[in-house]
């Protein structure tokens, strides 16, 4: 079943451990490459320019006042800051994550190269933030699909084929397993998946008038009993 995974390969959240004098210029360098990157479109980050900035003003401004006072409410309110800053960078993460992945499918020299530009590395094969997109089961004209997990709020989108030409979208999920059932048995079928990431609370989702707006993974196959 390997032969037919696709390695999902994700950058490693080491941003975390830093202290928040240390988080917040990684951030601005962060949010500088996305508005420039050749290979990662800005303008389709799940966190708008303009609320991470606010973000990371937070953070520098709680910074400031406490090298003036031991308030223990300036301590609590950075603590807040620092988590809310590290959420909305865990999300524009996973955007690099996704994309990386859908445009060189297992292409880690090409994807180490890109992170290196966000100031992120690979996690490394042993950890457990890698995952892939596989068929974890079969059964009587159903299967079992495994997407990466891509966080609390993402929508999972599917779809299957017996030739690779014409595709059949079903329903989406908001869970990265599924089981799909009335498939054609005694044949093999080809499955791909694609991703909507999470939104901001309060903010509407905006969606392409076209159908065909998905950037579908490489395709996975298994031979489906009957």
């Amino acid at each position: 079943m390997s032969t037919n995974s696709i390695p999902w390969i994700r950058a490693l959240r080491d941003y975390h451990d830093n202290t928040p004098e240390l988080l917040t210029p990684f951030c601005t360098s962060l949010q500088k490459q996305l508005g420039i990157d050749p290979d990662v479109p800005g303008g389709s980050s799940p966190i708008g320019s303009a609320i991470y900035n606010g973000q990371i003003a937070d953070v520098n401004g709680d910074i400031l006042n406490m090298q003036n006072s031991t308030s223990t409410s300036l301590t609590s309110k950075l603590n807040a800051d620092v988590s809310t800053l590290l959420h909305s960078t865990d999300l524009i993460v996973g955007f690099i994550d996704s994309t990386n992945n859908q445009k060189f499918p297992g292409n880690l020299d090409k994807i180490t190269t890109i992170l290196g530009r966000f100031g992120l590395k690979p996690a490394t094969h042993g950890n457990p933030q890698q995952h892939k997109f596989n068929v974890l089961t079969t059964d009587s004209g159903s299967a079992t699909l495994q997407a990466p997990v891509t966080g609390v709020g993402s929508v999972y989108h599917w779809r299957w084929s017996k030739d690779q030409n014409i595709w059949i979208q079903v329903k989406s999920t908001h869970k990265s397993t599924v089981i799909i059932n009335n498939l054609p048995q005694d044949v093999r079928v080809y499955f791909q998946y694609d991703f909507t990431p999470p939104i901001g609370k309060s903010v509407y989702p905006t969606v392409s008038a076209n159908a065909d707006d998905f950037h579908w993974s490489d395709s996975i196959s298994e031979l489906i009993p009957s």
